[in-house]
């Protein structure tokens, strides 16, 4: 158990920030064989364990990231220049600003959000969780903020290569289009999971779930591209570094005027500078 343990740290370490599942699917070939990786019991020894570890404080918690539970509570400091350094510590420019479009990321599920948060945070590009079929509400403030800002949009996608996978960012991009009323044009790009990742990337895959409603077209789908109907894959089955490698790489790609990017990141490290200084002191 003690080797087994080890192991699933090694794992974490060299992939966190990253979900349960996506632990359970590195495991596959190293924890387990390749043949047993659907074990649905392979999968509760994983969640089992990880939280055994990090209770006992073998794994950071940090490492095993979870995007589902929030806490609503007002933001509220200790004192003025407690609030004055954690406003310096987040300042942020508007990095897209001057940018000609709008860059935003839509992903599937709270867990996969939490994965590549971290490049969307750096890059300040807004991160959308769909929460499986994004709601019409959601939609709408979204192409709301479009009309608003009145400039392109693309929209990367990451999320699983499976009937309700295909079938959600569909709709999503269906009701983006309408509620903005050809406003703006909105460039919907599907970053991960890709039909190369499927047909190419040697990734687990299971039983496609036949009883969804979209499986018919899914099947169509996925004949006409000569893939098997019958097997889903899940985004989590992509290693973390590498689905972040792949998501930083297509938003830098986005970079329209990378000179006003460039000038807008020194202003910000400078502004921040300034907040210090001014309201604290050179010694802050």
């Amino acid at each position: 158990m003690d080797a087994f343990r080890a192991s699933i740290r090694d794992l974490t370490a060299a992939s966190q920030p990253c979900s349960v599942r996506q632990i359970y699917y590195l495991g596959i070939g190293t924890l387990w064989d390749k043949d047993a990786g659907g074990s649905r019991r392979n999968y509760n020894t994983v969640v089992r364990e990880l939280g055994v570890m990090r209770e006992s404080g073998l794994l950071p918690w940090d490492w095993i990231t979870d995007a589902t539970r929030y806490v609503r509570i007002a933001t509220m400091y200790d004192s003025v220049e407690q609030a004055i350094r954690r406003t310096a510590e987040e300042y942020r420019r508007d990095l897209w600003s001057m940018q000609p479009r709008r860059v935003e990321v839509w992903a599937e599920s709270d867990s996969i959000s939490g994965v590549v948060d971290p490049v969307t945070r750096v890059l300040g590009v807004g991160l959308f969780s769909c929460r499986g079929q994004s709601s019409k509400d959601f939609a709408h403030s979204a192409a709301m903020m479009y009309r608003e800002i009145r400039k392109p949009v693309t929209v990367l996608y990451v999320g699983d290569f499976d009937p309700s996978g295909l079938a959600i960012p569909r709709s999503l991009e269906d009701r983006l289009n309408a509620y903005s009323a050809g406003a703006v044009p909105i460039d919907f790009r599907r970053c991960a999971l890709t039909v190369d990742d499927v047909r190419n990337g040697g990734l687990v895959q299971h039983e496609a779930n036949t009883a969804d409603k979209s499986y018919a077209r899914y099947a169509e789908t996925c004949q006409a591209l000569g893939l098997d109907p019958s097997r889903s894959t899940e985004v989590e089955a992509l290693a973390p570094a590498v689905l972040r490698s792949r998501l930083e790489e297509q938003i830098y790609a986005l970079i329209d005027e990378p000179a006003r990017w460039n000038a807008t990141i020194a202003a910000e490290a400078s502004e921040r500078d300034v907040l210090l200084t001014r309201w604290l002191g050179s010694g802050a």
